[in-house]
């Protein structure tokens, strides 16, 4: 350590305060003061875009030429007459620039030989607190600028190639940097690194690498936002095509849980992916297949199915995989089944879960391979179409039952489109009533043209075993018995109309009545529970108190004794 007068003698040869001309001068060299938490910001700021590496190299060389140069300067202004006078005024100069403590552990030169070594300990580097603020403990030293200030100081002042390395350092969590100083024959075979990082590695170009890099990246990112851009207008496009294609076939939709099927099936159409609709019968799982198959890329293929419940076991694999001529009784020739039908289109198994197990291996075989064998053949067919499939069961607990498999229910799951019954999507039941009760009368060229309030409270009551099929073959039933252009409740099945409260209104079209029945019919249901009454009807509970008020049902609730809850 060069003591404090020895310091501050230096202060006064070396440093030129000039505040009156904004300059500070290291003897005739310009210097500037700058804060550590900016310099920590540019150093982060290189390494986030070149790289850690590359930024390594980049702060090694500005770091060696900023202290070659203040060697030079000093040594030709204060002619040193022992070089390493100079190398030891290193540790005093950045101690007065505040960068870091230095105190030489050890020095030795031979001027004869130009060995040189040197062991060096550092504290409060700015550059390790710097790295640790911004980035945490590292693996590796991380004092890159002032490892190469000291080394090209010390080449400067011995006029010879020194290198220095850090062997502890306050990033890595040590309580202090410690590094080691060698003459370049010194360090053996880690020379050609030194020199490779200090000298041959070709930054210009590296960094020239890293800018093409970047602008692809860029390029790359810009085609990928421009791709998505045009992946959200084809979404738009195809729910705008969805939208009329539901429109076109008369498939009402008005609950919140149909709109979401609907966008579900939109978005799964385009990809080639499997898809397995599941619902109660009735409920429309035909049509979302179709409507998948139409927006699909195979639209312009067959859209072929077939009933798995509908076939025996010998015929279900005749009519999927086909048959040679010969292969048993009645084959009188070759036949292609319908996955070779199909192979640019779209294959529809319907009833899925009635599959026999041994069909069962043979199309996990066929989606597995894509390739299937007809019924009596040796050879292999390729195959590859879109496979949709479709149950009223609940697959997952026929494959805990052991009646379906569960690999092949994996390889058919691929998307799922649960379609909910009608009880539980009520908001259809006006509109899906009103559409089959035109479609009807205009088939049979009867005057029907409304429901009567009382028929759709039933309706609406109704819970619909059979779905939505059930409830057309209710409104044609009504269609067919009507006398005039209102349907009544008594058009409707007995089933239908046996739970429907008939509510002594001002008439069949009346609104007021309608909503007064809707109301006892909700609390007759739900005697013992206001809000699953608010429910059933789609309102808060205090719309439902405001409504039991408004028609005088408030006082009968109290004296029925229902809860509140």
């Amino acid at each position: 350590m060069v003591a404090a007068p020895a310091r501050e003698r230096l202060l006064d040869e070396v440093f030129d305060f000039r505040p009156g001309e904004g300059l500070i001068r290291l003897r005739e060299q310009r210097v500037v003061i700058l804060s550590a938490a900016a310099m920590g910001l540019l150093r982060k700021e290189l390494i986030q875009t070149l790289g850690i590496e590359t930024a390594r190299r980049v702060l090694l060389r500005f770091g060696f030429a900023d202290g070659y140069h203040d060697a030079i300067n000093l040594k030709d202004q204060l002619g040193w007459s022992d070089p390493l006078d100079g190398v030891r005024a290193a540790a005093t100069i950045h101690a007065l620039e505040g960068i870091v403590r230095a105190e030489f552990l050890r020095l030795d030169h031979d001027p004869a030989t130009g060995a040189f070594g040197c062991e060096l300990a550092w504290q409060r580097s700015y550059e390790g607190e710097q790295h640790l603020e911004h980035y945490g403990r590292g693996s590796q030293p991380v004092c890159w600028s002032l490892v190469g200030y000291i080394s090209g100081y010390v080449s400067a002042s011995l006029g010879a190639e020194i290198y220095f390395r850090e062997t502890r350092c306050v990033g890595l969590g040590h309580g202090e940097c410690r590094l080691v100083g060698r003459h370049a024959g010194g360090w053996g075979e880690d020379l050609a690194g030194f020199r490779f990082d200090f000298q041959g590695a070709d930054l210009g170009a590296e960094v020239e690498r890293l800018r093409v890099a970047a602008t692809r990246q860029r390029q790359a990112l810009a085609a990928r936002e421009r791709a998505l851009v045009r992946r959200e207008r084809e979404m738009d496009a195809l729910q705008q095509r969805v939208s009329e294609h539901v429109a076109r076939q008369r498939f009402v939709v008005r609950s919140p849980q149909m709109q979401s099927v609907l966008d579900l099936a939109s978005r799964v159409a385009p990809l080639d992916t499997t898809v397995l609709v599941t619902g109660e019968s009735g409920t429309g799982k035909e049509f979302i297949v179709r409507l998948v198959h139409a927006h699909s890329a195979r639209a312009g293929g067959p859209l072929v199915s077939v009933n798995c419940a509908a076939l025996t076991e010998t015929l279900l694999e005749s009519e999927l995989f086909g048959h040679v001529r010969g292969a048993f009784t009645g084959a009188v020739r070759d036949k292609a089944g319908l996955f070779e039908v199909a192979t640019d289109g779209t294959l529809f198994l319907d009833e899925i879960g009635e599959m026999a197990p041994t069909i069962q291996a043979k199309l996990l075989r066929a989606l597995q391979e894509g390739e299937i064998r007809r019924v009596g053949s040796e050879r292999d067919i390729k195959v590859r179409p879109r496979i949709i499939t479709a149950t009223n069961r609940d697959l997952r607990a026929t494959v805990a039952e052991g009646r379906f498999r569960e690999d092949l229910y994996f390889r058919l799951a691929g998307f799922v489109i649960a379609i909910p019954p009608l009880r539980e999507r009520t908001d259809d039941i006006p509109a899906l009533a009103q559409e089959f009760l035109r479609r009807t009368a205009s088939r049979l060229a009867k005057d029907a043209k409304a429901l009567s309030s009382q028929a759709m409270i039933a309706l609406v009551s109704y819970p619909w075993p059979g779905n939505v099929r059930e409830l057309e073959h209710a409104v044609e039933r009504a269609v067919i018995l009507s006398r005039g252009p209102v349907l009544s409740l008594d058009d409707l099945p007995p089933e239908v109309r046996g739970g429907a409260p008939r509510a002594a209104g001002r008439g069949d079209l009346d609104l007021e009545s309608f909503r007064r029945a809707m109301l006892e019919e909700a609390l007759r249901r739900f005697p013992r529970s206001r809000k699953a009454a608010a429910a059933a009807l789609g309102v808060s509970t205090v719309t439902l108190w405001r409504m039991m008020v408004r028609y005088g049902l408030a006082g009968s609730e109290r004296r029925g004794g229902r809860s509140g809850v």
